[in-house]
């Protein structure tokens, strides 16, 4: 007679080294994530955030900080996350741009070749972990 035996029990050579999502390993481990965010209020002032613990919370700071700025009816317009972004304002319009595994430096590059020569940098920051 044959006896089939599973991973998980006592005495078999898989025993504690197969490890299922409820032990805690895998995929039940979420990296951990910083938050960042951007507020615009009516007069189009913005505020800037880039070290929430949630997406909220960085959405809370930002519009704290347009509201500091002396602007009105603040809202969050754009959030990241693990990544770092670019503010810059050029004559006509103002640009966002933000990019995962890129330094700060080159996100600040490529998001003033985009805007344009008249471009500058008005925020800048990473929410990393």
């Amino acid at each position: 007679m044959t006896s089939t035996s599973f991973a998980q029990q006592p005495g078999t050579p898989q025993y504690n080294s197969v490890f299922l999502p409820a032990h805690g390993a895998g995929d039940t481990r979420q990296p951990p994530r910083k938050w960042g965010a951007v507020a615009r209020g009516d007069d189009l002032q913005l505020g800037w955030s880039v070290n929430g613990n949630s997406e909220d919370q960085a959405g809370n700071l930002a519009v704290q900080d347009c509201l500091a700025r002396g602007s009105r009816n603040c809202r969050v317009v754009n959030t990241f996350s693990n990544s770092c972004a670019v503010v810059v304002v050029g004559q006509s319009d103002r640009n966002f741009l933000s990019l995962p595994r890129r330094s700060l430096d080159k996100v600040r590059k490529t998001a003033l070749k985009e805007c344009g020569p008249e471009c500058r940098v008005m925020f800048e920051g990473c929410a990393l972990p």
